[in-house]
């Protein structure tokens, strides 16, 4: 398997830090020349994830950790999002009724879900103490 790795990025957590990511996520997409719709969606789903942990995972600031890899031979881009806050599962998290949703005007809990719904795949371990979400989607 052919895999290009891509260098490390470091934030601090809060919300504003999403600009120093998203510039990050648009350099790897210029490499591998991911546009368009799949770009949009692995935008939103790591914007999504990003925001989760600058509003939950730390009392205060805290670390997060992206990584990125490509394989050249399934074109599929992996995206790893780590964070030393408190442990959560995202995915443990069940699926939201959105016809009852949309009826009772309920706000939040729904960027799991999209997250999800956007990406191939989708996965969460707990390692030293760390939360780790690998987000995986072929770009073509």
């Amino acid at each position: 398997m052919d895999t290009k790795q891509f260098p490390e990025l470091s934030v601090d957590s809060p919300i504003e830090n999403f600009a120093v990511v998203k510039d990050w996520l648009q350099s790897i997409f210029d490499i591998i020349g991911c546009t368009g719709k799949p770009a949009k969606q692995l935008f939103i789903a790591v914007d999504e994830m990003f925001t989760n942990i600058a509003h939950y995972a730390y009392q205060d600031v805290g670390k997060v950790y992206f990584k990125a890899s490509f394989n050249t031979e399934d074109k599929s881009l992996k995206i790893s999002i780590t964070d030393n806050g408190d442990k959560y599962n995202p995915l443990e998290k069940p699926d939201p009724d959105i016809a009852q949703r949309i009826k009772d005007k309920t706000v939040g809990g729904l960027g799991i879900f999209m997250t999800k719904k956007m990406v191939d795949n989708i996965e969460y371990s707990r390692v030293n103490e760390s939360n780790v979400l690998v987000l995986t989607k072929k770009i073509n």
